[in-house]
């Protein structure tokens, strides 16, 4: 869950900077990182990893956290 965190993070700073044009961002770097976040917060839902109902429910809140900071770019 920590590493999905620091992702969630990183997720935000990237967005900011693309809304803002800083730092170089670019729409395909914030794409770059939900692809990466997808991929962790899938893992609860196929079975890949031993993760308890509850774990699952974070990695969902957290999946809608990123789905939340991809519609601010729109």
């Amino acid at each position: 869950m920590a590493v999905v965190e620091r992702e969630i993070e990183q997720l935000k700073w990237l967005v900011k900077c693309a809304k803002s044009g800083k730092e170089g961002v670019q729409r395909r770097d914030v794409n770059a990182q939900v692809d990466r976040l997808g991929g962790l917060t899938d893992l609860g839902d196929d079975g890949a990893l031993p993760v308890s109902q509850l774990g699952v429910a974070k990695l969902r809140q957290y999946n809608a956290v990123v789905m939340d900071l991809v519609r601010q770019l729109n």
